[in-house]
């Protein structure tokens, strides 16, 4: 055992592997050590030029393969070289292969650290060389080093802990930090040594988005999987002479080649000028004296001064003296100015959730500082670059997460299945000519084609054909989607969480009245808050709140804003010879109404935080001796502080009538001290947040947005589930459910409390069935103790759960095995945190839903991140973090999103179904030509594939989404799932027995002549003809069978384009099997029968083809089997099902 800086560590011996924990809960990095072999590099070389290549490009696609081609396994601490699995919720892994790189203050004149340092100085740079750097990990290692081994992986830097003997992520000044120690030294900065020492360890002040040049982007487009084998298919088709069609794709790929570069450049352009920043910052040097440096050469530690009005914050950095005001809404989605308050110099460590209202994020806008005085706002540096919150925004957006759709999937393994296809058409073609005597070069030509026609070149561009559709539509509709993989996955959604305010509800609220508490007994309510100066509360309503003055505008949390505004007093904030009044710094001050002359300061304020559920002032009125405490929050928190005596007796219904009713409910109480200033900003919160006075109640209204209820019922028709995740009092947040009707009137509200033991080690917990739960002692109502009785429907038989943040977290800790059960049931989620709004949509995600969140920003920028489709009614930068923005602030977005994800995932079904019959039909064709030694010929190939084929898959995708009724289930998702797959085998199937009677029937005829193979590319016969003719209908019936209308798009014939498509193509391919010119003829080179006899029978071969295509596809599989066995293979439900069912 080793103690470092206090802890307690087991060397580890030398491991060849580890897991480390990469920042996210869903993710978890396995590092394995390897070393050069090189022996096994040599051979591998050699192989290289055996292959002519193919070897190492297949190396470029799976990286991981070459490492163990050329290197050894070792123990980490020997590694050169590592491999990175990055395990994804247990389901999916990626492999990257990291170099380590050794670090350190030895070579600082190397190129590679005088661009990580910023090319400073070479005499400041001969000052340092072979000095200590400082490092910290997030093992809780702290050490000085020369020197240290380390790698990156998704932009977070782990260094190797010899101690330990396992690798650590690098972690900054926000882990292990004593409060107190932030504040230490503030006076003095870090010298110019010291600063570019830290620089060595965390690199620049920099969000560097990757910015690669037209030529790396187009040698990695080139040498994608797809394009290979494009080069692979234009190299075969060339070999056979297909000239015209191999330029047509040649001309087609470079136009695809270019337009994806184009939009990958744009993309990164946008994102890199979204984030790439620098600033000229105020920053203190070791002597005290202030230089002005660009911001990316600051680094954790250092001390910065705050500009006095609009400024970005360039790091993240606690704040050390003065306010600060700041706009976080590029973070957090909140539009609402936030009060920023120095952080109290504690003896307990840093923690960024509890001290946010001491932090400042980078990214986010300074609106103004205040200091009273000539002195400067300082804050410390704590975390530089992509450490940043803002850094981890941009991370996550450079590093989304991997695509988790079951058509996805399927698509890939149906690409396989064909893979398999094709090597069955090429044994064939090589056995079957082989015995005909055919050479070999010419068998070789003709195997490898039908690997080309079987797995389609131009499946990839026409699956993106209705996504780029409905993305083209959702933007005239006002609603921005920046991930259009995501659009399919929309189509999917059966489960919506909403947050409440801002999304259902008015972000404005109305001051509804004031209900004070005298002698702990509840008074009427009272609509004129002024009648109310003599009371306690008003004091309470002028002073506790975070607002402020911006251009003489009050700014801050609109329920402050409509609380103070009600009392008719003003805010004022004095200059600093104002402070002698107060013998302290500068308060804020509020004044009564003229002609009085009371004055109330505010000196000290504790910010408003989610997980305490409360805010708190400190305040002293003009005159007086003490110090007052206001305490304002959800009255369960106000009422579990205050003194049992001041509470009054029938404060649960009282709290009940109002919340039924839809009001925001929010509780005030107070407390005396009589210490000074300075003793109080030395105590902890909660020692002032204690033995309150209970002042009584402020009643606000919160209306629902005009389109909520309208929207509500659509979803609910549709059957999807609706959720509601708020940070909202549970008692409104059911009230307003039931107001917008997420809950109905027959369903029985059922709330879940979860009750910890003294010693926290076990709880309880009660059900109570009358849907409001006990305020101060739950468990005096009326309960239900256990589950299985509430699941046998002895209670109600239609019944939903709601609860809170709280019972979430000890639901998850001490009852697992309900969560699923609660989470099928539940419909509303209250005072829930961000952390905690993710755990519930990750909870649903993997009982099997879809699930779509749908929130303003504030507070739920980790649950839309985690959706499968996050919808964001903020057009802050947050937003980025989900796929679709809405500038129509409420949700009439969401059925909007859901409509053209059906109508998208429709078309990407039926695009996939119609290119892979197309590809088989096409096959097919060849096969039976190939009986004969005869094929179809070039311009046969190029009419087929360009003028139908491609041609339709154009203006496939162009058919609007169904406008009528969400459907009550959304498309399948599977595409190796019964239905589809038994529509693709009996179209197939009557494809194949087409083309073989129009095959052999036109060997009836007593003008026949068979086809006699003497020149390698002469195709012209009979058969020829025949099976041409009556494969250029089906393509055309295979294009309108899979043009699905209702109830997901509309109906077909709607969709002007491809209609028009259609009629013209149809009476073409009618033209050139009837009686065509003869230059057609010449072209095609066609045989044409003597007479219109057998033209006429392939023409109603046709009809008869298209007839029984359509009564297989609308009343076999549409009628009969999909309208009887959907539900049986809608996987979601099933879930849904398995879960609300067992026990």
């Amino acid at each position: 055992m080793t103690n470092l800086n206090g802890l307690n560590i087991d060397k580890k011996s030398d491991p060849v592997w580890q897991k480390v924990n990469s920042g996210h809960d869903t993710e978890e990095l396995e590092i394995k050590g390897y070393e050069r072999s090189y022996i096994c590099t040599f051979l591998t070389y050699i192989f290289y030029v055996l292959t002519l290549g193919i070897l190492r490009l297949f190396f470029h696609w799976y990286p991981h393969l070459q490492l163990y081609a050329t290197y050894r396994k070792c123990p980490l601490i020997r590694a050169t070289r590592l491999l990175i699995i990055d395990d994804y919720q247990g389901k999916y892994k990626t492999y990257s292969v990291k170099d380590i790189k050794v670090i350190g203050t030895k070579n600082l004149r190397s190129p590679e650290m005088l661009k990580r340092l910023g090319n400073p100085e070479i005499e400041l740079l001969s000052r340092i060389e072979g000095q200590k750097l400082s490092i910290s990990l997030e093992n809780g290692t702290k050490r000085d080093v020369s020197d240290y081994r380390a790698f990156c992986f998704k932009k977070q830097c782990y260094i190797w802990d010899e101690i330990r003997n396992e690798f650590a992520r690098l972690v900054a000044l926000d882990k292990y930090v004593p409060c107190s120690e932030l504040h230490l030294g503030f006076n003095k900065g870090l010298s110019k040594e010291d600063q570019l020492l830290r620089r060595i360890v965390y690199g620049k002040n920099e969000i560097i988005v990757p910015l690669q040049s037209i030529m790396v982007l187009l040698l990695l487009e080139v040498f994608n999987p797809f394009y290979m084998f494009q080069v692979f298919t234009l190299a075969v088709w060339f070999a056979d002479g297909y000239y015209y069609y191999t330029a047509a794709i040649i001309l087609m790929s470079l136009f695809g080649i270019s337009s994806s570069i184009l939009q990958t450049r744009r993309n990164q352009k946008n994102l890199h000028g979204t984030v790439a920043s620098t600033e000229m910052v105020r920053v203190r040097r070791s002597c005290g004296t202030f230089d002005t440096v660009s911001s990316a050469e600051l680094v954790p530690g250092d001390i910065i001064e705050l500009p006095r009005h609009q400024g970005t914050v360039v790091c993240d950095a606690v704040l050390l003296t003065g306010h600060c005001i700041l706009n976080e809404s590029m973070l957090t989605g909140e539009s609402v100015p936030v009060t920023k308050t120095p952080l109290t110099p504690k003896k307990v460590l840093y923690d960024s959730k509890e001290c946010s209202q001491h932090t400042l994020y980078s990214g986010t806008i300074i609106i103004q500082t205040r200091f009273y005085g000539d002195g400067p706002v300082l804050a410390r540096v704590i975390r530089t670059g992509l450490q940043t919150n803002r850094g981890a925004l941009v991370a996550a957006i450079l590093y989304p997460p991997p695509a988790d759709f079951k058509f996805d999937q399927d698509s890939y393994k149906f690409i396989g299945i064909l893979a398999v296809i094709s090597f069955l058409g090429f044994l064939y073609t090589v056995i079957s000519k082989a015995s005909r005597g055919v050479t070999a070069s010419y068998i070789a030509i003709k195997a490898l084609d039908i690997i080309t026609i079987v797995i389609p070149p131009a499946l990839p561009a026409a699956m993106t054909v209705g996504k780029l559709y409905a993305q083209a539509r959702l933007k005239k509709e006002q609603i921005y989607c920046i991930n259009s993989r995501v659009i399919n996955v929309s189509g999917s959604i059966n489960c919506i969480c909403f947050d409440k305010t801002g999304t259902l509800t008015e972000d404005g609220l109305d001051m509804w009245g004031v209900v004070p508490n005298s002698n702990a007994t509840l008074q009427e309510a009272e609509k004129s808050i002024p009648k109310l100066q003599n009371h306690a509360i008003f004091e309470g309503m002028l002073v506790c709140h975070s607002l402020t003055l911006i251009n003489h505008q009050l700014c801050g949390d609109p329920l402050d804003v409509k609380m103070f505004e009600s009392t008719g007093w003003s805010l004022e904030e004095p200059d600093a010879h104002d402070t002698s009044k107060y013998d302290l710094v500068a308060p804020t001050v509020v004044k009564a109404p003229d002609g009085m002359f009371t004055e109330i300061g505010i000196i000290q304020q504790y910010q408003f935080s989610s997980s305490l559920q409360r805010m708190s002032t400190v305040v002293k009125v003009l005159g007086s001796d003490n110090f007052r405490v206001y305490t304002k929050g959800s009255p369960e928190m106000i009422l579990s502080l205050s003194k049992p005596q001041t509470i009054p007796s029938n404060i649960a219904s009282e709290l009940q009538k109002y919340t039924e009713q839809g009001y925001r409910v929010i509780a005030i109480g107070r407390s005396f001290i009589t210490s000074n200033y300075t003793t109080i900003q030395k105590m902890h919160r909660d020692e002032l947040e204690r033995e309150l006075e209970f002042l009584g109640l402020v009643i606000l209204e919160n209306r629902l947005k005009e389109p909520t209820i309208r929207v509500i019922e659509e979803l609910r028709e549709a059957n999807i589930q609706i959720l509601m995740i708020t940070g909202d009092n549970i008692q409104t947040a059911v009230s307003v459910a039931k107001e917008c009707k997420i809950l109905e009137r027959d369903e029985t509200v059922i709330n879940v409390t979860v009750i910890p033991s003294e010693h926290k080690a076990n709880a309880t917990i009660y059900f109570n069935v009358q849907g409001i739960p006990a305020i101060v002692n739950p468990q005096k109502e009326k309960l239900i103790v256990n589950y299985e009785s509430i699941e046998k429907g002895l209670t109600a038989p239609n019944y939903r759960f709601a609860l809170t943040g709280q019972t979430w977290e000890l639901l998850r800790e001490h009852y697992p095995e309900l969560v699923a059960k609660i989470c099928v049931r539940g419909a509303v989620f209250a005072r829930m945190t961000s952390d905690q709004k993710q755990q519930l949509v990750t909870e649903l995600m993997q009982l099997g839903y879809y699930v779509a969140m749908c929130g303003d920003g504030a507070n739920d920028c980790g649950a839309l991140r985690a959706a499968h489709a996050g919808i964001s009614l903020s057009e802050a930068e947050s937003s980025v973090a989900s796929p679709f923005t809405s500038r129509t602030p409420d949700i009439t977005c969401v059925p909007k999103v859901i409509r053209q994800g059906r109508a998208a995932l429709v078309t990407s079904f039926g695009i996939f179904k119609f290119m892979v019959t197309c590809a088989l039909t096409e096959f097919l064709s060849t096969i039976i030509l190939y009986s004969i030694d005869s094929n179809l010929t070039d311009i046969e190939f190029l009419f087929i594939d360009i003028c139908l084929i491609v041609n339709f898959a154009f203006f496939f995708g162009k058919t609007q989404a169904y406008s009528g009724k969400l459907a009550s289930h959304p498309p399948m998702t599977s595409i190796l799932s019964f239905i589809p797959l038994t529509s693709l085998i009996l179209h197939m199937s009557i494809m194949s027995a087409f083309q073989v009677a129009a095959f052999f029937g036109v060997h009836q005829f007593p003008w026949f002549t068979p086809f006699v193979s003497h020149e390698l590319l002469h195709y012209t016969s009979y058969e020829n003809y025949s099976v041409f003719s009556i494969s250029m209908f089906q393509y055309i019936t295979t294009a309108i069978i899979f043009s699905r209308g209702k109830p997901y798009r509309k109906a077909i014939y709607t969709n002007n384009s491809f209609i028009l498509s259609i009629i013209i193509l149809t009476a073409v391919c009618m033209y050139i099997t009837l009686r065509p010119a003869q230059w057609i003829v010449n072209i095609l080179q066609l045989k044409l029968p003597p007479n219109l006899q057998w033209p006429l029978i392939i023409v109603a071969m046709a009809i008869a083809n298209f007839l029984l295509c359509l009564f297989v596809e609308m009343i076999i599989i549409d009628f009969a089997i999909e309208k009887k066995v959907k539900v049986k293979f809608y996987r979601p439900e099933k879930s849904k099902k398995t879960v609300s069912q067992g026990s």
